[in-house]
């Protein structure tokens, strides 16, 4: 059955969807705790972070474009052993789908006190997996509208807040935007980068996209860009309206109802921080299968894993990741714990991806010269560098407040996860050999 690949439009929701979610609506407050009124220079700070970010995957993508884009460029640019270990690292970072969904079980709390967040988490997990069950052009029109009503949202949260900004509190000093010193803030900006870094996701559909060299760069560049100048002016309004100890630790829902009559108070609520983290959780949920798939159809998993329904859906993989995002939500994991690995994890990943973009214009230069990206391979590799430092920087900061047993367990989870690449490693190379024999 063939399917209806997405437009430009399309892209930029999932793009908004997938940025705009946990981080505003969950980590602002966490970041006034270690920022104080820096946070604002924090989101500045981490939007200049995701766009390094999106250089090797936006290069990759316009030269290259396919389903499963990440562990597809590893493999080529690379290696197969070296695809199976980056995607080994992802799927360990897409804990990070249980902080979207206990996020908004959060905000539900708001309005409803009372309420079991860990069975409204797992609703909301449930729902998303059935959303993509339907298929992934549907799931864009869902998008589309969540991430209009998300947006209103924002927009009237600094409509209402700007005038009762206290601008003194931005006083450009390290006595006030780092209080609790560089560092603090480094850990600060470093966890909202999470935040603003979703759109290099859209290369994983990379399959499924219209004009793809050019729909996939101009999508993760412009969300980034526009969703960034709505976190900076939201930060102000969280961090400049109330005195810091009313709002350290906090969710932006307490500045909100300070600033709101009760029904904009509840639009904003139900509209703005339900609607963005489901966007996040449905978003992530729409690509984050697809790298499993392509490693099944090469023989890293049974190759079964790999068929999709009759919408397209590749169930058994989105039945996996469904299993990912609900231990932390039924073990009660911490959310902030599950923020700094999944990001720690993620940044770890990304690095592979600059050397895999490194390789470019020498394992594929024909396809790297007919980029709409093109430069001259020297500017990219310095630009590359950059990115390379800037990302392991990050992932340190990240990782570093992880407590013993969580190394341990990652640790674990590392040695099971080459064992598989051993015993899987034949046939895997009995598929490539018949594929190469097909050609």
């Amino acid at each position: 059955m063939d399917r209806k690949k997405l437009n430009f439009t399309d892209c930029m929701s999932f793009c908004i969807g997938q940025i705009v979610g946990s981080g505003v609506f969950v980590l602002t407050g966490i970041v006034i705790g270690l920022t104080g009124h820096g946070t604002p220079y924090g989101f500045a700070v981490a939007a200049c972070i995701s766009l390094l970010q999106l250089i090797p995957m936006a290069m990759l993508a316009s030269c290259m474009p396919a389903s499963g884009g990440s562990y597809v460029y590893a493999k080529r640019l690379i290696g197969p052993r070296a695809s199976f270990v980056y995607l080994m690292i992802f799927v360990l970072s897409q804990v990070l789908i249980a902080t979207f969904a206990k996020g908004f079980a959060g905000y539900v709390a708001v309005i409803f006190p009372g309420v079991n967040q860990t069975l409204i988490a797992s609703l909301a997990l449930i729902l998303a997996v059935i959303v993509n069950l339907i298929g992934l052009k549907t799931s864009a029109k869902v998008q589309n509208v969540m991430v209009a009503l998300l947006l209103l949202s924002l927009f009237i949260y600094i409509i209402f807040g700007l005038p009762k900004v206290d601008w003194s509190m931005l006083e450009f000093s390290s006595a006030n935007i780092m209080p609790n010193g560089t560092l603090s803030f480094l850990r600060g900006a470093t966890m909202l980068s999470f935040a603003c870094g979703g759109a290099k996701f859209l290369a994983e559909n990379g399959g499924e996209i219209e004009n793809p060299g050019k729909t996939i760069p101009r999508a993760m560049v412009l969300s980034t860009i526009l969703v960034a100048v709505f976190y900076a002016l939201v930060a102000i309004v969280a961090a400049c309206v109330l005195p810091l100890e009313e709002i350290s630790g906090k969710n932006i829902s307490v500045v909100a109802k300070s600033i709101f009559p009760t029904p904009i108070y509840l639009f904003f609520v139900i509209g703005g921080a339900w609607f963005a983290l489901l966007t996040t959780l449905n978003g992530t949920l729409s690509w984050v299968t697809r790298g499993l798939q392509r490693a099944a159809k090469d023989g890293w998993l049974p190759v079964s894993w790999a068929r999709e329904n009759a919408a397209g859906t590749p169930v058994v993989m989105l039945f996996f990741f469904f299993i990912v995002g609900m231990v932390p939500i039924l073990t009660g994991m911490d959310t902030t714990d599950i923020s700094n690995m999944g990001t720690g994890c993620s940044k770890l990943s990304d690095l592979l991806m600059v050397y895999a973009c490194f390789q470019l214009p020498r394992v594929f230069p024909e396809q790297y010269k007919n980029s709409p990206l093109y430069v001259d391979p020297k500017k990219l590799n310095i630009a590359l560098a950059i990115v390379f430092v800037v990302l392991a920087l990050t992932s340190y900061v990240s990782l570093s407040s992880l407590t013993g047993r969580q190394f341990l367990y990652i640790g674990i989870y590392i040695v099971v996860a080459l064992c598989v690449m051993a015993a899987r490693h034949k046939s895997y190379l009995k598929i490539a050999t018949e594929q190469e024999n097909k050609k």
